[in-house]
């Protein structure tokens, strides 16, 4: 099973009222769950142990016996200045700001780019979505990078149309 595919998963199951979810595909296990962090049962944990001070629950489980954690949401953008407009996902997915891997970025940041512009591609399902400016100006920041995970609504770009 693909990394990709089981961020996919993940991003589902932050979606729905689902808090344990288990696969076994060509080999590999993997178990999923949402709420308190707990020892997953048969697991050993050896060496330090990492303390987090973010309190929200996460998804936790075990890939292959090994045991996981991953947050259950990205860090939050900054209070945005009003005179910037954010170019939100409009799908869950996985964030790819090149066309390819061998290829420049569709935009960077300080280039100016025109409504309609495609400023990125969003990965769902093995379709891609090419994400397009909202308005025209100037990119002043570009929040994710290549192969992150994105929930519906999350702030991609900031936009100045002042620029």
């Amino acid at each position: 099973m693909k990394i990709e595919e089981i961020a996919e998963i993940i991003a589902i199951l932050k979606q729905t009222d689902v808090t344990e979810f288990e696969i076994e595909q060509d080999g590999t296990h993997i178990r999923l769950s949402r709420g308190p962090r707990a020892p997953i049962a048969g697991s050993h944990v050896v060496g330090p142990t990492l303390v987090h001070a973010n309190l929200e629950p996460a998804i936790t489980g075990s890939v292959n016996g090994q045991p996981i954690a991953i947050p259950a949401s990205t860090p939050a953008v900054a209070e945005t200045p009003s005179h910037l407009t954010k170019v939100e996902s409009p799908i869950v997915g996985t964030f790819y700001r090149r066309p390819s891997p061998d290829s420049e970025p569709f935009v960077k940041e300080g280039q100016m780019v025109k409504k309609g512009d495609t400023l990125c591609i969003i990965e769902a399902m093995k379709l891609m979505n090419e994400i397009e400016a909202t308005t025209s100006g100037r990119v002043e920041k570009v929040l994710l990078t290549d192969g992150q995970v994105v929930e519906y609504g999350e702030v991609l770009f900031l936009i100045n149309p002042n620029a």
